[in-house]
């Protein structure tokens, strides 16, 4: 039986009986996986982006210094952490009648930040280049908008509380700074250990602290669930924990509609190769009608005339699907490059 429909195949290939079946067949599938490649390469470059968008997997952030336990737990389950604090303000330039002075947004920073995204820097020329490591002691990293309102420029000297400091580089691109009214003030970064020394975090000093995590999904989601049992268990408040999932509803729903509409993209795929492959089947089968009746006449069973055809689909189907693949592969580069260029 088997032998009889591959026969039965490679005359229907060379009257051309099976070519609009194949080629149908072939563009069915091309389309659906190149759409499937496409959907599953944006869906895997948006949930990164979103990660970079928090600067971590994970973000403890708290109106109180964290417990020191919670950085010891993630050191011993050994995932990546770093620690940032963030409070409103003031810049101060100049000396005298010549001083000047703006509300800014303060960052202080541990080695190590950020553990997901990239921190970028403004050059002279600029150009922008990826931050090596956080700012050095006696320096600070500065938005364009301190330069301009205290009209000092690279290299000067600006002053935070107690402690003058070296502008160093100009920030271009921040992952983690999110939509908080505190941050739409110019943004000063500086190192954590030169925090202490300007003497601006005092008793009663809103002070955002925040720790970051990331690593592995599974050890993050055990540590998160680690951090819940003890804040539940310790009645903590003021302290929230922002992931994907939970942190940033803004990040999540865009997800969601992207997710959505990729989906009806793909459904609308399906149903057009749908249609062309039955369109081809249909007229494979009004073409072998009289065929059908003859191999009746000669005593073939309606179950074996099934299975002789069956047969042939299924070698048809698996070298068209093969075929597809590779096209569809192909294809959802050629995608890649379309949208690219109206982005």
């Amino acid at each position: 039986m088997f032998q009889q429909a591959l026969r039965m195949t490679l005359r229907d290939w060379r009257t051309g009986e099976l070519r609009f079946l194949l080629i149908a067949l072939i563009v069915a599938v091309a389309a659906l996986s190149s759409v499937g490649f496409f959907v599953d390469r944006m869906r895997a470059g948006m949930v990164r982006d979103a990660h970079q968008l928090l600067g971590a997997d994970l973000l403890v952030a708290a109106d109180q210094p964290l417990p020191p336990q919670w950085v010891q737990q993630a050191g011993q389950q050994g995932l990546l952490q770093a620690q940032t604090q963030v409070f409103p303000s003031m810049a101060l330039a100049g000396e005298g009648d010549a001083a000047r002075s703006v509300l800014s947004s303060i960052k202080a920073v541990t080695p190590g930040y950020p553990l997901r995204g990239q921190l970028r820097l403004r050059a002279a020329d600029g150009s922008d280049r990826p931050a090596e490591g956080i700012p050095q002691p006696g320096t600070v990293w500065v938005d364009p908008q301190i330069l301009s309102q205290l009209d000092v420029k690279l290299g000067d000297t600006i002053k935070l509380g107690d402690l003058p400091l070296k502008i160093a580089a100009i920030i271009s691109v921040e992952p983690d700074r999110g939509s908080a009214f505190v941050n739409f003030a110019p943004r000063v970064m500086l190192g954590q250990a030169d925090l202490a020394a300007t003497h601006l975090v005092q008793l009663g000093s809103r002070v955002t602290y925040r720790l970051l995590i990331a690593g592995p999904a599974g050890e993050v989601q055990r540590y998160q669930k680690q951090i819940e049992r003890q804040i539940d268990a310790d009645k903590l408040r003021g302290v929230r924990l922002e992931s994907l999932e939970n942190g940033r509803p803004e990040m999540r729903a865009t997800l969601d509609r992207a997710e959505q509409f990729l989906s009806l993209v793909g459904l609308l795929s399906a149903m057009l190769a749908a249609l062309a492959v039955a369109m081809a089947a249909r007229r494979f089968m009004l073409r072998h009608l009289d065929a059908c009746a003859m191999l009746r006449c000669f005593g073939m069973t309606q179950a074996q005339v099934t299975r002789l055809y069956l047969t042939e689909f299924i070698v048809i189907g698996l070298a068209a699907s093969v075929i597809g693949m590779l096209v569809g592969f192909a294809a959802h580069f050629a995608l890649l490059q379309w949208l690219g260029s109206f982005m």
